[in-house]
């Protein structure tokens, strides 16, 4: 009986392992809303690299967290935070465009 409940609970574990990884080479991002998934992209990689600054080197930030006073450590990649925040500002001018359109009156 114990047996099966850990031969049982290994599975488990390589089901969970092997729904981890996606197999893309490339890597992605998650903005702090968690909705939108960003991919650093060859062209986020060579503007980095135009700017003198290695796009894998490892940066660690402090952010606010809504509902807490202590901040959370959040390290990515330079490339990653590249991403992050062009898809950002992405988004923000998405919903500051869609704000200045004008409706037709009752629609």
């Amino acid at each position: 009986m114990k047996v099966s409940f850990f031969a049982a609970g290994l599975a488990g574990l390589g089901l969970i392992a092997a729904g981890c990884t996606n197999g893309q080479s490339g890597q992605r991002a998650t903005l702090s809303n968690g909705a939108q998934v960003v991919q650093v992209t060859p062209q986020i990689r060579a503007d980095l690299k135009a700017q003198g600054l290695d796009p894998d080197e490892e940066v660690c930030r402090r952010e606010d967290q809504i509902g807490s006073t202590i901040p959370k450590r959040v390290c990515a990649t330079r490339a990653m935070w590249a991403a992050r925040t062009s898809a950002s500002q992405g988004y923000t001018s998405d919903i500051q465009r869609d704000a200045l359109r004008t409706r037709a009156p009752g629609s």
